[in-house]
């Protein structure tokens, strides 16, 4: 039986790679549970091919026991005007797994939406490829039930620019926006849609 595989998905920009070394953490936390230990994942600018070194540039890692590949593509932002709500009680995706196969089969039911927003045990965790962050007149917050633990949540929860709050189909309509975060998507790029623009089956 062929080993799990996983991925780390790494923002590059002009040549730099952001949050690497918490893209290592979690790749080595990941390949422990796994496998007992971690593959040794070294990037630098030389690997980048000379037409993706300026811009916004996804770095896609795929690891198991070992490193598989390591690839680099341009990055375009998918433009998001609507979410609808699905609800699975069963869903666990909290290892950035290669079978998406879970999401997937969630985002095939996003109906007329441009993606899905999960509902977990009546509590809001993630789109089928980001964190989410909602905003109130009192700031920045994420929901604690995250299905996945994203880098860029992480990096933003460190930095004190978000909080953690439970969210739920009562008080979700208590925040006014919605943005989608992930690596490769900053807060400011203003990845999100108005609540208002939820949509439900």
């Amino acid at each position: 039986m062929s080993e799990p595989l996983f991925i780390e998905t790494i923002k590059v920009k002009d040549g730099i790679f952001y949050n690497l070394s918490l893209h290592i953490a979690r790749l080595s936390r990941t390949a422990i549970q796994f496998f007992g230990s971690a593959p040794l994942l070294e990037l630098s600018e030389d690997m980048i091919p000379e037409a993706l070194r300026e811009g916004v540039v996804k770095c896609r890692v795929v690891y198991g026991s070992q490193i598989v590949s390591v690839e680099f593509e341009p990055y375009s932002f998918r433009r998001i005007s609507s979410l609808t709500l699905v609800e699975d009680n069963t869903i666990d995706y909290a290892y950035k797994s290669v079978d998406r196969s879970s999401l997937n089969k969630l985002y095939s039911r996003k109906a007329s939406g441009d993606d899905v927003l999960i509902v977990k045990n009546g509590l809001i965790t993630d789109t089928s490829y980001a964190n989410v962050v909602l905003r109130n007149e009192d700031g920045f917050y994420t929901p604690k039930s995250y299905l996945l633990g994203g880098i860029k949540r992480q990096y933003l929860l460190e930095k004190g620019v978000i909080r953690e709050v439970e969210v739920n189909l009562d008080n979700l309509m208590s925040f006014s926006k919605l943005y989608l975060i992930n690596a490769m998507i900053d807060l400011e790029d203003e990845i999100g849609i108005s609540i208002s623009d939820l949509k439900t089956l």
